[in-house]
């Protein structure tokens, strides 16, 4: 019904932002990415999706388009509603998700709360043949994995940081080619100068 919103950002909550139009206030739900990209009083435009149960009409809106293409790939997943779909894109930026589809991360889609290992397992089953991933951007994922950024970035996530921070750090590093133990003392270098 409505493809996007552009109005001023009257309020921002935890879970959604209201956009004055006109003298109304429309809520409307977003990711933690997006609400964090919207300042009060600046004029913005959101795209939308209108999400319709028996009792209520919810409004979901992001700051991009492919957020919002995101949003609705996700939600397309049997059992993922839209809180399921937010609580992911506010754990990963829409291409970090869609990296971690392409490269079927399962510990990536369990960051996010909400998401179990079933739940990332099926989001990937149904999602592997919708997800297109530019193929250089999937080479250079799979290099790194050769160069053992899976296991850094596992060992990193079970000290507690988030995919986010742990993938960041191991970008940092100049030579990954040394053996594991140097890149996950490297990448704890990069954590503790942020």
């Amino acid at each position: 019904m409505f493809d996007y919103l552009s109005g001023v950002i009257a309020e921002t909550r935890e879970d959604h932002v209201v956009i004055d139009i006109g003298g109304i206030g429309y809520k409307v739900f977003s990711s933690a990415n997006t609400i964090s990209d919207l300042r009060v009083t600046n004029k913005t435009k959101v795209y939308t999706y209108m999400h319709v149960k028996e009792d209520d009409l919810i409004l979901y809106g992001f700051s991009s388009r492919n957020e919002l293409d995101i949003f609705k790939l996700l939600i397309s997943v049997s059992g993922i509603g839209p809180k399921a779909a937010l609580s992911l894109l506010s754990c990963l930026k829409p291409n970090e998700l869609v990296l971690a589809l392409g490269t079927q991360n399962i510990k990536a889609l369990t960051q996010a709360p909400g998401i179990g290992k079933k739940t990332a397992e099926r989001i990937l089953l149904e999602l592997r043949d919708k997800i297109n991933i530019d193929s250089e951007i999937l080479m250079n994922v799979n290099d790194e994995k050769g160069n053992n950024m899976s296991e850094v970035i596992d060992a990193l996530m079970s000290l507690g940081y988030s995919y986010n921070e742990a993938s960041l750090a191991f970008s940092k590093i100049k030579d990954k080619e040394k053996p594991i133990d140097n890149l996950i003392k490297e990448a704890l270098k990069q954590l503790s100068r942020v």
